[in-house]
């Protein structure tokens, strides 16, 4: 009997039909007709809840799987779930996001350290059957982490140079601080997860020969090898997306326009949750495959309030406006939004789509007003499920 069972529940998971159900359909309803039974596809359905001062309300109702997957994001902080078996959860939301590796899933349920470890045994059993090198990552070399990549496998190796050219003057212990920020902060759906790792080994033979001489001459603090592997103290994995840069490069006008303005967003989204990046260089930031634009260069980041945000002076002579450096003091947390655009290689119709649109965070005064707000308590919410890039958060 109890063999009967299992075979029968067996059949229910493949979507066999019972066994009296399958002679009917065979023989047919006074042998006139034959019935189809069947299954149709599962629907995800994530219900968004929000505490109100009326009570709970909904919020919005999610029915695609790209929406609930930016939901449950690596770009998103952690859940803080209490359950008794992760495992069935895991598999639950692999069913309803069946592109979302598995690592990821226990991740994002705040279980950190089984996320690195499926994450490391996913790696090694790539590596097991496949046979591609380990090489530079896309995108414009970093002047403080070597990052390489796997082409076939979606992450990117991070390891901290020995020393930093100039003009980087951070130090090693500040790039871990600045890293360790990010793991404890809200992430708002804008900053990569970096999973940290020590002492991982692969076979020095599945390194490109230029990438090799690379970890060899500015990584030898942290790489060595021991016999035929290559160790890592220490490094950083995370999920690899397009550089901003090189997206441009080649997308449509349409689809390029887009990633200006959540770039934008990108920017508003992190100074609400308090974290201004930094570097604003369009190398420093990718877009994922969802289309969004997210923040993953870490050394120069730091909080909103911990700047100080200055209206640019103006030249008081044609001299002081031919100057090649500034002809004022500047402070070492001193900020020029205003200076923001001469950086950024857009061409014109981009330049102009982010200004009609966030035209306001290239002003110190946006900025200053974030500053206040911030420093009042007040909670400036960054929601992951609303459809259109631009929106300005919630509670704004």
């Amino acid at each position: 009997m109890a063999r009967s069972r299992r075979q029968h529940r067996a059949r229910h998971r493949r979507g066999a039909l019972p066994p009296a159900l399958a002679r009917r359909a065979r023989r047919g309803p006074e042998g006139r007709g034959h019935p189809l039974v069947g299954r149709g596809l599962l629907l995800p359905l994530v219900i968004a809840l929000k505490n109100s001062e009326s009570g709970v309300l909904v919020d919005a109702v999610m029915l695609a799987e790209d929406d609930i997957s930016i939901v449950f994001s690596f770009t998103r902080s952690y859940f803080h779930v209490d359950l008794e078996r992760v495992a069935e959860a895991v598999v639950f939301l692999k069913s309803i996001m069946p592109r979302k590796p598995v690592s990821e899933l226990f991740t994002v349920l705040g279980r950190a350290r089984q996320g690195k470890t499926e994450r490391y045994r996913e790696l090694m059993r790539h590596l097991e059957h496949t046979g591609d090198l380990f090489e530079h990552a896309p995108g414009v070399r970093g002047l403080v982490m070597v990052c390489f990549t796997l082409p076939s496998f979606g992450v990117v190796f991070k390891v901290i140079r020995d020393r930093f050219p100039h003009p980087k003057t951070v130090l090693r212990e500040e790039v871990l601080a600045k890293y360790q920020l990010v793991f404890i902060h809200d992430r708002a759906g804008r900053l990569v997860d970096a999973q940290e790792f020590r002492r991982l080994r692969f076979p020095r033979e599945r390194f490109a020969p230029e990438l090799l001489d690379e970890l060899k001459r500015e990584a030898s603090n942290t790489v060595h090898e021991e016999g035929t592997d290559l160790v890592f103290d220490h490094m950083y994995i995370e999920r690899r997306l397009t550089p901003l840069n090189l997206f441009l490069r080649s997308a449509s006008a349409e689809a390029a326009e887009r990633a200006v303005l959540d770039y934008g967003q990108c920017i508003r989204d992190l100074a609400y949750t308090n974290i201004f990046p930094g570097d604003l260089l369009l190398k420093n930031f990718g877009v994922t495959r969802h289309g969004r634009v997210i923040f993953y260069d870490y050394d120069e980041l730091c909080r909103v309030t911990d700047c100080n945000f200055r209206d640019l002076p103006r030249a008081e002579s044609h001299e002081d406006e031919m100057r090649a450096e500034a002809w004022f003091y500047v402070g070492e947390s001193d900020v020029f939004p205003e200076s923001f655009l001469s950086f950024l290689a857009f061409n014109d119709a981009q330049r102009e789509a982010l200004l009609r649109l966030h035209g306001e965070i290239l002003t110190a005064g946006f900025w200053r007003a974030v500053q206040q707000r911030l420093a009042q308590g007040e909670v400036l919410e960054v929601l992951p499920y609303h459809p259109h890039r631009v929106r300005v958060a919630g509670s704004l």
